[in-house]
């Protein structure tokens, strides 16, 4: 318990200790403190209910409470009012702050909350230089014109000893000043003075409330960057800048973000000015970015779009493309927005290639294959003196088609897919030729997510046995090329040419597939897609359809024979015993039969029937056949057990016997067996057997 008392009496004790308030020196009816107080060894003595001098300001103790003690000093604010649209606006008005003309002040002086003086009285500097000594009250209906104001507060003198010094009842080191401006006096200044070409510079105006002020932009572009305040769009100036107008709102300033973009070391510059007077002026260095440009690659398609990336010194808004070549004029290429782009100090665009022409020619010219410089500019290659700040090189090629993954052999009943690459565009078609058989296909898409690939499918119920007999098949995939047209097209059986535009019944009639074998048809197709009056390009594919019953086995079958060898093939089929067998050797060439020629010694057939235990065999002579190259096929039952693709060639020279010396020598060098000779359009078409692919393009190689 007695613990307990004197922790409370200790508490009791430590909370008596209190803050007295704050008191001027010579200052009198002091009466909530009196005796000595101490700073140090400064000493303020309260005699008679009178404050003696203060030798420094501060605070000052006595047991346990403590008192401010100062020379008289006053705290002042100030709230500015002016009515503008019929809108009254009340603003704060800081020390050293500016009052916009046409404004009443209403200025409040005061000793500070814990200082118990009244200060009523004020004394006046206008910016004439003359001083009047008034009320508050007076001052607050003061008619302000345009200048430097000071105001000191006059403490009252019944408040301090008589005969107190005067320098001690008006308040010399604590003035309030404010100057008052007119619409006129407004300033522009900028973030910074020099700048890279595409970067932003932050321009401050402080004007007056409610006023409309105008911009003139030399070197700059507006943009919506950070952008509050709007702008609006007034005439040129006579010398073709762009002026925007604003209202300067009730905070008296105003903040824009304008983007640099003059040319290399031009000065720049955003003048300010009113309806009728320019007021200020700021001007700003820029020197053109400094730009890296890489290419995603050396070289593109012509109807690619080419892809180019780089860094900046300056956070770039922009960035304009022009391609140039032998014989074709500066021309701008277009951004594809609708691909990943972006600008600032790290950039990258993909430029637009497909149907760009030549500008300001008399003869308008497309891009051919070649090589090509790209310019890169941080303002429209249009403007007045627009000069490159950076240069790539690219080469461009001509677009190619070709086979990526097909399947030898289609069994009856299955889907089938054919993957095909072609640059440089967004459509293709194929069509497919068999025995009583034709197939042409609407356009197919670029498969998504991968660039320049396509798939041919065929369906399970197109493949089926009733639709698809089983045999070879040829199919043609046709690529729009330039203009995007797909010059020949196949309304129905009939194909149609038309140069200018997709191909249709309105174009002119070339064949029609029911009126020709299908090779023939298959080759006419060929033909009219290698005309140099259109820019199509194709390439063409061979696959095989076969049964579903593959319960068979056959010998090893060679790639490649000596023309007269002897071919022996056999095979085991015991689900077709006593069924025929036949084995043919037919040319690959995807030709029509030449009509100068009855025959041709590009076929051989041999026919044989399976045994009761389902053995078989053949023997082929190729004495007969031409140099080429062949699909052997294997049928069983009328259903194509086997086909490969097997080279016919020419058989070597036999070597020399070597006469018996006298003296043991060296034979003679047998002679080089003779090269096979290349076949004529049998390897330029050299079509899909069972055992390899074969792709062909026969377009302008």
């Amino acid at each position: 318990v007695l613990v307990a008392l004197l922790a409370a009496a200790l508490f009791v004790g430590a909370g008596a200790a209190a803050d007295k308030g704050t008191y001027f020196a010579y200052q009198t009816d002091v009466t909530q403190i009196s005796g000595v107080w101490m700073n140090g060894d400064n000493k303020v003595t309260i005699t008679g209910n009178e404050v003696s001098a203060v030798p420094v300001a501060g605070t000052y103790t006595q047991g346990e409470d403590t008192a401010y003690f100062t020379n008289p000093t006053a705290a002042y604010s100030a709230l500015g009012t002016i009515i503008v649209g019929g809108q009254t606006i009340n603003y704060i008005v800081d020390n050293g702050g500016k009052v916009y003309l046409g404004s009443t002040l209403a200025l409040t002086p005061s000793s500070g909350t814990k200082q118990p003086v009244v200060i009523n009285d004020v004394f006046v500097t206008y910016p004439s230089g003359l001083v009047e000594n008034m009320t508050v009250g007076d001052f607050n209906a003061l008619s302000l014109v345009k200048g430097t104001y000071k105001v000191q507060a006059l403490f009252p003198a019944g408040s301090f000893v008589t005969g107190t010094n005067s320098k001690y009842l008006i308040d010399t080191l604590n003035s309030f000043t404010f100057t008052v401006v007119g619409a006129e006096d407004a300033t522009i200044a900028a973030s910074v003075d020099k700048v890279y070409n595409g970067e932003y510079v932050t321009f401050t105006i402080d004007g007056s409330i409610g006023v409309k002020y105008f911009l003139e932009l030399e070197g700059f572009a507006i943009t919506q960057k950070d952008q509050i305040i709007a702008l609006t769009p007034e005439a040129d100036s006579a010398s073709g800048n762009k002026v925007y107008s604003f209202v300067m709102p009730n905070s008296g300033v105003a903040n824009f973000q304008f983007v640099a973009a003059a040319g290399d070391e031009d000065e720049a510059s955003v003048i300010l000015s009113t309806a009728t007077d320019e007021i200020d002026e700021v001007e700003i260095a820029i020197s053109a970015a400094e730009l890296t440009a890489t290419l995603g690659a050396s070289s593109y398609f012509i109807g690619d779009n080419i892809v180019i990336s780089g860094t900046s010194t300056s956070e770039l808004t922009n960035l304009w493309f022009t391609i140039t070549g032998t014989n074709f004029k500066e021309t701008e290429l277009a951004v594809d927005t609708t691909e990943e782009y972006e600008f600032g100090k790290t950039w990258k665009a993909q430029l637009i290639t497909e149907d760009v022409t030549e500008l300001n020619a008399q003869n308008a010219k497309k891009l051919d294959v070649g090589t090509y410089t790209i310019k890169i500019y941080q303002v429209a290659p249009s403007t007045a003196n627009a000069e490159a700040i950076k240069t790539v090189v690219v080469a461009l090629k001509q677009p190619f088609i070709s086979i990526i993954d097909a399947p030898e052999v289609v069994t009856q009943g299955t889907e089938a897919k054919f993957i095909i690459n072609a640059e440089a565009t967004e459509h293709v078609k194929f069509y497919i030729f068999g025995t009583n058989f034709f197939l042409a296909s609407n356009e197919l898409d670029n498969d998504k997510g991968i660039s320049n690939q396509f798939t041919a499918k065929l369906t399970k119920l197109q493949t089926k046995a009733e639709n698809m007999s089983t045999g070879q098949y040829f199919m043609v995939i046709q690529h729009p090329m330039y203009d995007g047209n797909f010059n020949i097209a196949a309304v129905g059986p009939d194909f149609y040419l038309n140069t200018s535009a997709t191909a249709d019944a309105n174009g002119q009639f070339l064949f029609n597939v029911n009126e020709r074998q299908t090779a023939n048809a298959a080759q006419a197709l060929c033909d009219a897609l290698d005309t140099q009056n259109i820019d199509d390009m194709y390439v063409k594919y061979s696959f095989f359809v076969i049964g579903e019953d593959e319960s068979f086995t056959i010998s090893d079958i060679p790639k490649e024979i000596a023309k007269g060898t002897t071919l022996t093939i056999s095979g085991v089929d015991t689900a077709n015993a006593d069924a025929t067998v036949v084995v043919e050797m037919v040319s690959t060439a995807f030709a029509a039969v030449p009509k100068e020629t009855v025959g041709s010694a590009a076929f051989v057939a041999v026919t044989t029937t399976v045994a009761e235990d389902g053995t078989w065999e053949v023997t082929l002579d190729t004495s007969e056949l031409n140099i080429d190259e062949y699909a052997l096929t294997v049928k069983i039952a009328e259903n194509v057990k086997k086909n490969v693709e097997i080279n016919v060639v020419e058989a070597a020279d036999k070597p020399d016997t070597p006469d018996t010396p006298d003296v043991p020598d060296t034979p003679d060098t047998p002679d080089t067996p003779t090269e096979p000779t290349t076949p004529g359009f049998g390897a330029l078409a050299a079509l899909a057997g069972l055992g390899a692919v074969a792709v062909l393009l026969l377009r302008r190689e």
